[in-house]
C-alpha cells in the first residue's frame, strides 16, 4: 500500500509527454509573433532617431548659413559643421555628441549609413529645397533620388530625406541688408554736402559719416561678401554714387537677379550745400549795396571777406554772380550755366 500511494504522488508531479508537445507549440507559436513585432519596432526607433538627428542636422545648416552667408560645398558636407573650414563668419562647432568621432556620429544615420548631401538639387517638383539630406532608410537603398540626380519628391519608399531651405534666413538677411545700404547711402549724401563729392571708398565714410559696425568696418554684407561702391554720372549730368550687394548668390549680376542696389544722386545733398552758400553769400552781397562788383567771383568774394568755401557751389563748380542784378547764382548740376532751368536760383544765369 505505501508503495502504491508514493508511485501515485509521483504521477501527479510531472509532465506528459503531450503535456511537454503542446508547451513547445506555444512558445514556437509565441516566438513567431513576438519577434517580427520587435524587429519592426526596432526599425521604428532607428528610423525615429534618424528623423530626430536630420532635424538637428537641418537647424545647424541653418546657423551656419546664418553665420557664414552660404551652406557648405559638397567637398566640405557635414563636417563643415565640426571643423572650421576656414570661412568668415564661422561660429561652430554647429553640432556634436558624445561618440570619440564626432564627424562619424554627424555624418551617419541609425542603420550606420552615411548620408547623401546633395546641395543646389534638382527637384521635382523644382525649386523644393536648397540642399537635401537624405538617408536610404532601413533597406539602405535610395528610391526617391540620387546626387546629381532628380529627386521625386511624391515617390514612394523608406528614404528619409530632409530638405533645407534658405529662404527665410534670407529673407532676414535681406532686410538686414536694405537697412546697411541705406545707412551707407545717406553717409555718402552727407559726404557729398561737405566735400561736393562722393567718396572714394568706405575708408572715407568710417566713423566720421557712419558707425564701424557694418561688417567691423569693412563694409561686409549680411552674406559675408564686400559691398561694391562707385559712382556713374558726370560729363553734363548729375554724379550719381551706388552702393551694391551681390545678394544670396554672392555673385556680381550687374545689378540684376538678387542683387540689391542704392543708388544715391547728388541733386539733393548738392542742392542743399548750395542754398545754404548762397543764402550766406547773398545775404553779404545785400549788405554791401556801395561795392563794385567786377562779375568775376573769384575776385568778388575776397572783396566781400567770404573765405574759399564760397568759391564753389555744392556740386564742387565755381559760383556765378550776375552784375546787373546783383545776383550770386550756381549753374547747377548740369554745370551749364546757358541751361538756367537747373541754375539756383532758377532762371538765373549771365
Amino acid at each position: 500500500m505505501s508503495n502504491r500511494k508514493q508511485t501515485a504522488s509521483l504521477d501527479r508531479g510531472g509532465f506528459t509527454l503531450m503535456e511537454i508537445i503542446i508547451a513547445v507549440a506555444i512558445i514556437a507559436i509565441m516566438a513567431g509573433t513576438i519577434a517580427p513585432m520587435a524587429f519592426k519596432e526596432m526599425i521604428k526607433a532607428r528610423e525615429e532617431a534618424t528623423v530626430k538627428e536630420l532635424k538637428i542636422l537641418n537647424l545647424a545648416l541653418v546657423a551656419f548659413y546664418e553665420d557664414t552667408g552660404r551652406f557648405p560645398d559638397e567637398s566640405e558636407g557635414l563636417s563643415a559643421l565640426i571643423a572650421d573650414p576656414g570661412l568668415v563668419g564661422w561660429q561652430g562647432p554647429y553640432v556634436g555628441g558624445d561618440r570619440s568621432d564626432p564627424l562619424t556620429e554627424v555624418s551617419t544615420d541609425s542603420f550606420n549609413e552615411t548620408y547623401v548631401y546633395d546641395l543646389d538639387p534638382t527637384t521635382n517638383p523644382p525649386g523644393s529645397a536648397d540642399l537635401i539630406l537624405a538617408s536610404s532608410g532601413s533597406d539602405r537603398m535610395l528610391t526617391f533620388g540620387r546626387l546629381n540626380n532628380t529627386w521625386n519628391l511624391a515617390s514612394d519608399g523608406d528614404d528619409l530625406l530632409n530638405l533645407v531651405s534658405a529662404g527665410p534666413v534670407n529673407r532676414d538677411k535681406q532686410r538686414f541688408c536694405e537697412d546697411e545700404l541705406r545707412a551707407i547711402g545717406s553717409a555718402a549724401g552727407h559726404y557729398y554736402e561737405d566735400h561736393a563729392a562722393f567718396p572714394g571708398g568706405s575708408g572715407d565714410l568710417t566713423d566720421v559719416y557712419l558707425d564701424a559696425g557694418i561688417g567691423s568696418g569693412n563694409f561686409i554684407d549680411p552674406w559675408n561678401t564686400s559691398y561694391v561702391l562707385g559712382q556713374t554720372g558726370g560729363g553734363g549730368s548729375p554724379l550719381v554714387f551706388l552702393v551694391r550687394s551681390f545678394g544670396p548668390n554672392r555673385s556680381n549680376d550687374e545689378g540684376a537677379e538678387d542683387d540689391l542696389t542704392l543708388n544715391i544722386s547728388s541733386v539733393p545733398p548738392g542742392r542743399k550745400a548750395t542754398l545754404y552758400k548762397l543764402e550766406i553769400a547773398q545775404t553779404v552781397l545785400n549788405n554791401n549795396g556801395s561795392l563794385v562788383l567786377t562779375g568775376a567771383w573769384s575776385s568778388d568774394r575776397p572783396a566781400l571777406g567770404l573765405d574759399v568755401a564760397f568759391g564753389a557751389d555744392g556740386w564742387g563748380q565755381a559760383l556765378q554772380v550776375n552784375v546787373s542784378s546783383r545776383t550770386i547764382f550756381s549753374v547747377g548740376p548740369d554745370g551749364n550755366a546757358s541751361l538756367v532751368t537747373d541754375n539756383l536760383p532758377t532762371g538765373v544765369g549771365p
